[in-house]
């Protein structure tokens, strides 16, 4: 009596740690630390429930000052090579010079040039590419899509919609550009 008592009790124990299937039966839902908490990111949900320290949070925003005539330029790191930049929200692509490509590793042939691009002085035929990373000061944006102008139909390079449009916002206040990530 008293050993089929225990058995008993074992059984029930059983039930309530996971029944048959054991501790792998509990689900996702049933364990609200294997779902991802509210404003966490995935590099934090990831980290946290492997165990591993929480990733160093990178910056959020950067600002930018406007010149003299209201426009915004910006060092950019574009495939790690420097390119001098102006923000510009009319245009839909991020625009690289022939220059500019040239010395971040881009080199387009005559025939890549199949991209009508719509200007203020016209359509010009563009060279369609995608950058493996575009960065303004800590905010870094994985393949963007890019056109490469020809030779002395753009004399700065554009930060255009294809990169800022894949940013949380971007806002002007008091003569200041914040994008956001």
């Amino acid at each position: 009596m008293e050993r089929r008592r225990w058995q008993g009790i074992t059984l029930i124990a059983l039930a309530l740690w996971g029944g048959i299937g054991g501790p792998s039966a509990i689900r996702a839902e049933d364990d609200r630390d294997l779902m991802p908490r509210l404003g966490e990111t995935t590099a934090e949900f990831e980290a946290r429930i492997r165990g591993l320290t929480r990733p160093v949070a990178t910056p959020t925003s950067v600002t930018l000052v406007a010149d003299p005539e209201g426009h915004f330029f910006v060092e950019s790191i574009i495939n790690g090579s420097s390119v001098r930049m102006m923000v510009d929200t009319g245009a839909s692509m991020v625009a690289l010079s022939k220059e500019d490509a040239r010395r971040i590793g881009i080199s387009p042939a005559p025939r890549d040039f199949t991209a009508q691009v719509a200007t203020a002085n016209g359509v010009v035929l563009a060279a369609p590419v995608v950058l493996k990373e575009v960065a303004v000061g800590e905010l870094a944006v994985p393949d963007i899509p890019a056109v490469v102008f020809p030779d002395n139909k753009l004399p700065v390079g554009l930060l255009g919609m294809s990169f800022l449009s894949k940013l949380s916002q971007f806002e002007v206040v008091g003569g200041r550009l914040v994008l956001k990530r």
